[in-house]
């Protein structure tokens, strides 16, 4: 009896399974489909980009006519000193 019972599990776990999966995919595939984006350009005039004052970013035939001149450079400082932990545990 104990084989019999245990085939039977096995193909209805299997049949239930198969079941779930093909109910989801129907679900899925009969859902509502979400609405395509509408790309809006934004309107950029000239009056605005000027008052902000931003500088254009300069090229690569700037830099390279600039030559003698220094380009500023901001580098991080870095401390030398360490900071020593208060408890040590003094092994594993």
């Amino acid at each position: 009896m104990q084989k019999y019972s245990k085939t039977f599990m096995h193909l209805w776990i299997s049949i239930v399974s198969l079941g779930a999966f093909v109910f989801s995919w129907v679900f899925l595939v009969h859902s509502p489909k979400p609405a395509p984006l509408a790309v809006v350009k934004p309107q950029i005039s000239q009056a605005s980009s000027s008052s902000q004052g931003l500088q254009p970013i300069p090229s690569l035939n700037d830099f390279l006519k600039a030559g003698s001149r220094q380009v500023q450079q901001s580098s991080p400082s870095f401390s030398t000193t360490t900071i020593q932990p208060k408890l040590r545990t003094r092994g594993s």
